[in-house]
């Protein structure tokens, strides 16, 4: 589903990874008496939704719980999961469609908090473009090929009364280039991701129709995610590591900006602009907290909710009971 992804390559990932994990370790008095924790994201490069880790290895949160925490990017989209049941990393950073997926095929993974808490994902167009379901049949839409958009197209379609072959998906590695040259009508990503990236090569903001608009269930796009045995060998790294996640995540609600500046000194050649990283981190921050103001916070509502419509596409054949999916206690 995501992104905007302007130059970053896998070996441009590998080289930010090593910034993250040289400057988490340079930042600790006694690194010897820290835990270590491989944090796997989840995709091949970093972006600004990955500010919270950033900022609490770089803010001393993870030092003040204790943690060491390394950031690893996975060679594909779809291959977080794989790198967390192989233990060739500890949490995980997953859409909640990878999680139902990966518990219809019996993968022992299991979702210990929301990152965001609505869905944001939707149709987005050049500014001043005609954009409405309606407008949809005989266009070309982008899609970023990933579990995610697989599961909202289809949403999409049903509320817009089209078939599958009404329109053709167009699959690539960047989707702004395309949409500026006529290539593709439509790109399909999150507000935080689209509107920066076409806001950036057009200097105005695109239009779009999101989240329930879209007819796509209101579920969270984004959790933390570790496997069975991980939570129940190492359940005190997971509270601990939630804990400084949490207040890194405060921190970088109110102080934007250095937030950002932590993130671009972290991941240099991440090939996201100063503009596309501050306007990306704007739109994720308010995503962040549920009604009440709480963060994390999961709901048995919410994966019913995404298991039945993920049924409903059959995607997934069955709909287990929402505690196979979840856990909250480990939120602090």
């Amino acid at each position: 589903m995501k992104r905007n992804f302007l130059s970053i390559s896998v070996a441009g990932a590998v080289m930010a990874l090593s910034s993250l994990t040289v400057l988490s370790a340079g930042s600790v008095a006694s690194a010897s008496t820290l835990t270590s924790v491989k944090f796997v994201y989840d995709f091949p490069g970093p972006d600004m939704e990955l500010i919270p880790v950033v900022v609490a290895a770089r803010e001393g949160f993870f030092k003040k719980n204790g943690l060491k925490v390394s950031v690893e990017f996975p060679p594909s989209t779809s291959s977080t999961t794989q790198l967390l049941t192989t233990g060739s990393g500890d949490i995980g950073f997953i859409t909640t469609s990878d999680m139902a997926v990966a518990v219809e095929a019996k993968a022992p993974i299991l979702s210990v908090a929301n990152y965001s808490m609505t869905n944001n994902w939707g149709l987005f167009a050049k500014p001043g473009s005609m954009l409405t379901l309606a407008s949809l049949k005989g266009k070309k839409i982008f899609s970023w090929g990933d579990t995610w958009t697989n599961a909202m197209i289809p949403f999409v379609l049903k509320k817009a009364h089209l078939k599958a072959s009404d329109v053709t998906i167009v699959t690539g590695a960047n989707d702004t280039p395309l949409l500026m040259n006529g290539t593709i009508d439509f790109t399909t990503s999150t507000t935080n991701y689209s509107i920066p990236g076409i806001t950036e090569a057009t200097k105005s903001a695109p239009v779009g129709i999101v989240g329930s608009a879209a007819g796509v269930p209101n579920v969270p796009v984004w959790v933390y995610a570790v496997t069975h045995s991980y939570a129940n060998q190492h359940g005190k790294n997971v509270k601990r590591f939630l804990a400084a996640i949490k207040a890194a995540t405060i921190w970088a609600s109110a102080h934007r900006a250095k937030a950002v500046a932590d993130f671009i000194a972290a991941y240099p050649k991440s090939g996201y602009s100063k503009f596309y990283s501050t306007k990306g981190w704007d739109l994720t921050v308010p995503l962040l907290t549920n009604k009440a103001g709480k963060y994390f916070v999961q709901t048995n509502a919410q994966w019913t909710t995404l298991a039945t419509a993920l049924k409903g596409i059959n995607l997934i054949k069955s709909i287990p009971a929402p505690s196979t999916y979840y856990t909250n206690k480990f939120i602090p």
